[in-house]
């Protein structure tokens, strides 16, 4: 998978677009963008959106062929990447309801699932 930095870099590159005019285009400052795509730094999502748009790509989500529904394995992966992230709770609880999916807690001690008041905290 590539990077997203080097694949907006690269396609600055073969556009012969400097930071100048894609700055312009995405409503910022040079020295912000050249911040945002320079000195390992990561762009976050927006970020990223805004600059994609001003290339005129569109991001879209899509199944990978052969792709099932995630399993535990699959939940597991997902929770350590946002870890790793530090993604908000809250911020991973709005991906997964926009998604058609709710968290939920569940005890360890009588492995049974808790619906009621997840959203009042």
């Amino acid at each position: 998978m590539q990077n997203i930095v080097e694949f907006i870099k690269k396609e600055m590159t073969d556009r012969g677009m400097t930071y100048d005019l894609l700055a312009e285009k995405v409503g910022t400052s040079r020295q912000n963008l050249w911040l945002k795509l320079n000195k390992n730094s990561r762009p976050n999502f927006e970020t990223v959106r805004k600059i994609l748009s001003a290339l005129d790509y569109d991001l879209k989500i899509e199944r990978r062929e052969g792709a099932a529904e995630p399993g535990e394995k699959e939940l597991q992966e997902f929770f350590e990447s946002t870890d790793e992230e530090q993604v908000s709770y809250e911020c991973i609880q709005r991906l997964f309801s926009v998604m058609g999916y709710s968290l939920t807690t569940k005890t360890h001690k009588n492995e049974q699932n808790v619906k009621e008041g997840i959203d009042n905290y």
